[in-house]
């Protein structure tokens, strides 16, 4: 009798995997995170489900162009965000180098690791399981509408990650080996980035034209994408609610012809680029090549050197000579730039002034999440070496501010001169933002460094699942709890200051100069408790990462 075959014995090795790294993990963890999933499903894929059943049954029009832009925003979505997944699970890994080596055909391989890719994407695609659901049951969609929208969402997720390994191999076999891998992390983030930020741009120019938020805007976007293949599944969903089998099964097939026909090239091409991308993706970070060695001379420095600095140098080694580290960050750094660059107009119901502090608020609490809260996880194994080391936990904290802080108040210089700028913002309203800036850069850095060593996973070669849950709670809260102190204590004196000469619009308070002087000593106490806020969270990080005892892997 013939045993399993190889892929059959592949895949359950995976599970088991899987089961067995479930199994050694936190129990309250798993119960902290099963509670969060499950508040998730109910909250955003309810609310998503609520908003299709709606769209369905009372904008039955628009059921077309709702199915073609959800699947393309699902397309788009994971572009932005699966590249690193497609390379982790066919480039790299122990496990695929001893499948390499055994017998094992190529195609067995291709196939088991696609299940795999495809398998993290679940999450993603459960938010457009809940929207398509919800359209259905708002149309009074057949039974067998329901099954065609699990077999389309399935096949677009294979083709979008068959796409994704397309774009991979014909890195590696154009580009030379020294360089594969930036450029492979780089095309990655900018184009997944790019995109997502060009279709965000779009739907906001759609609904938001001369003020006006019509739902045919979205009809007249959706023309332009009907020719797109990500579109193909809505279509074919469509014609099931409007009861046309012909043109269903039209839709459906040209679906499966272009998920094997992509599927196909992904295997042969995968084939003949797996031993070079083990080689790329899988082994240490390529070196660009120095200059001729300078003649060592002996220092003449004397006296201890800054701590601070020279962990700041060696973290931009580090970013230096891992690009991967800094092209993960790319779609983090882009994105919020690119809303800010959608939302910058004035709002109807605020004023251009506080429209430009909102923006302001969001891009610094976004970049500063994004670049400090992984700066104390990054050490990895070499925070055993901090720990052994005449270096307080203070000086690390105060070190990775340092180096975080920088970017981050450059970036809300610029940005917040340039809304002053297109606003027409007075010169007084110009400093007032670009202080509010710096103090808000100044704060969220020091809360995300604070998040990151409160909950540190030192064992995490991706900086993006470099801090825990705790930390990821703790960086997002105290942000938007500074994010709110920081706003009220800017109206308080903002107002304050227009209520104490009596030109501020109070409604019903009388603006007064007692009125001026209690909402200005409101601000103040706005502004100290944002200082006691994040002097605490450095405080717990501090005495977390003193206490901090656990063994870590090698990674």
């Amino acid at each position: 009798m013939a045993g399993p075959g190889a892929l059959q014995v592949i895949v359950t090795s995976e599970l088991l995997a899987f089961r067995n790294r479930a199994l050694k993990r936190n129990p309250a963890r798993l119960a902290a995170i099963g509670i969060i999933l499950l508040f998730g499903a109910v909250v955003i894929g309810g609310g998503t489900f609520t908003v299709g059943a709606t769209a369905g049954h009372f904008l039955t029009f628009a059921v077309d162009p709702l199915l073609a832009a959800a699947f393309t925003g699902l397309s788009l979505l994971m572009l932005v965000i699966g590249f690193p997944t497609v390379i982790a699970s066919f480039f790299v890994g122990r496990d695929l180098l001893q499948l390499v080596v055994a017998p094992v055909r190529g195609r067995d391989i291709f196939v088991a690791r696609l299940a795999i890719a495809t398998s993290a994407n679940l999450l993603i695609s459960g938010i457009l399981v809940a929207g398509v659901l919800g359209v259905g049951a708002g149309a009074g969609a057949p039974p067998v509408y329901y099954v065609l929208a699990a077999l389309l969402i399935a096949l677009q997720i294979v083709v979008m990650t068959c796409l994704q390994v397309i774009l991979m191999t014909l890195i590696l076999r154009w580009v030379p080996a020294r360089l594969a891998r930036d450029v492979a992390a780089g095309v990655a983030g900018l184009t997944g980035a790019a995109l997502y930020v060009g279709w965000n741009l779009s739907l906001r120019q759609t609904f938001g034209r001369r003020g006006q938020a019509d739902i045919s805007n979205l009809t007249s976007l959706a023309q332009h994408i009907d020719w797109l293949p990500t579109a193909w599944p809505g279509h074919a969903l469509t014609a099931a609610v409007e009861g046309s089998p012909a043109a269903a099964l039209v839709w459906t097939l040209a679906t499966v012809v272009l998920a094997v026909l992509l599927m196909a090239t992904a295997e042969l091409l995968y084939e003949r680029t797996l031993l070079s991308g083990l080689g790329t993706f899988g082994g240490a970070a390529m070196v660009w090549r120095r200059r001729s060695e300078r003649p060592v001379t002996p220092s003449r420095a004397t006296g201890a050197g800054s701590p601070t600095i020279a962990i700041a140098r060696k973290d931009w080694l580090g970013f230096r000579r891992d690009v991967r580290r800094l092209t993960r960050l790319l779609p983090a750094l882009l994105l919020p730039l690119g809303y800010a660059a959608a939302l910058s107009q004035p709002s109807r119901s605020l004023s251009g002034f506080w429209s430009n502090v909102a923006l302001v608020t969001f891009l610094s609490m976004f970049m500063s999440s994004a670049l400090a809260s992984p700066s104390v996880p990054s050490e990895r194994r070499g925070f055993q070496l901090l720990r052994m080391a005449p270096l307080t936990m203070w000086q690390l904290l105060r070190a990775k501010v340092f180096i975080a802080l920088p970017p981050v108040v450059a970036t809300m210089l610029v940005f917040s001169i340039a809304v002053a700028m297109t606003g027409k913002s007075g010169v007084p309203q110009s400093l007032e933002l670009i202080v509010f800036g710096l103090w808000l850069a100044v704060g969220f850095v020091s809360i995300s460094v604070s998040g990151g060593a409160i909950d540190p996973r030192f064992d995490v070669t991706d900086d993006r699942k470099a801090v825990g849950l705790v930390g990821t709670l703790a960086a997002i809260g105290g942000s938007l709890a500074f994010a709110v102190f920081s706003v009220g204590a800017l109206a308080g004196f903002t107002f304050g200051a227009e209520a104490a000469t009596g030109t501020a619009n109070l409604g019903p308070i009388p603006s007064t100069p007692a009125t001026g002087a209690m909402m200005i000593l409101g601000g103040v106490l706005l502004i100290v408790a944002g200082v006691v806020l994040t002097a605490v969270l450095l405080w717990i990080a501090n005495a977390r990462l003193n206490s901090f005892e656990a063994t870590i892997a090698s990674t």
